[in-house]
């Protein structure tokens, strides 16, 4: 009997820091999906701009911007977790080859989903 009591007052007391540090505790959980997001999603265009490069290196151009999902969906596995094309802020990746089809560029958004702030993820090929 002494033993439950003692294991309820440590996990009261365990409880009350918790919750007088629930601010505290939100915050380091929100800044580490925060994190984890930007880490995986610089992953996924590492791994797309790896193929892309090789896509360049085997047939002396990028795929054409309008040809991009199709490029992805033959190149890369669908998975359960997210669509292919989407940075894991669900937000879609923007593709662009040049005309010729020797230089693209491939952004994530980031987490505000607008093109041009400054926290997108910008990769450029070559």
């Amino acid at each position: 009997m002494i033993e439950i009591i003692r294991r309820l007052l440590i996990a009261g007391i365990a409880l009350g820091a918790i919750a007088g540090n629930s601010d505290e505790i939100e915050k380091f959980f929100d800044d580490t999906v925060a994190v984890t997001q930007q880490i995986c999603t610089a992953g996924d265009m590492r791994s797309i701009s790896t193929m892309l490069d090789y896509e360049f290196m085997r047939r002396g151009r990028y795929p054409k911007t309008e040809h991009f999902e199709r490029w992805m969906e033959k190149n890369f596995k669908e998975n359960e977790l997210k669509p292919l094309t989407t940075d894991h802020w669900e937000n879609e990746f923007v593709y662009t080859a040049s005309k010729d089809q020797k230089r693209c560029t491939l952004i994530s958004c980031g987490p505000d989903g607008i093109e041009e702030t400054e926290d997108d993820i910008k990769i450029t090929g070559p």
